[in-house]
């Protein structure tokens, strides 16, 4: 039982750690002048939309019927990857279950 137990546990770590690889990899779409940087689900159908448009950088949200944006950084495309690389990069995994689980337990 505890063998399952295990094996159970390391899929599921497998399967993070696969999906995380994978979705940097992705790219929406071909052009130079406009990158997503980073996405964040906020639920069915909602996220925050980190996107740099010819070197500038701005906060859309995006839900089904409209796309708005939040906030327009000051930072270009170049400085936050440049910070984003000084920090140590993505959580680990600890780290990123703890912050799941907390978010589960916060809901109920």
């Amino acid at each position: 039982m505890i063998m399952a137990l295990l094996g159970v546990l390391a899929l599921v770590f497998l399967l993070f750690w696969a999906m995380k690889k994978l979705n940097k990899r992705v790219t929406l779409s071909d052009s130079r002048n406009m990158k997503i940087l980073e996405r964040i689900n906020l639920g069915p159908d909602k996220m925050l939309l980190l996107v740099s448009i010819c070197g500038k950088c701005m906060v859309l949200g995006v839900t089904n019927g409209r796309v708005e944006k939040v906030h327009e950084l000051e930072e270009t495309e170049e400085q936050l990857m440049q910070k984003q690389q000084q920090e140590d990069g993505n959580p680990s995994f600890k780290e990123s279950f703890k912050i799941v689980f907390k978010n589960m337990m916060n809901k109920k």
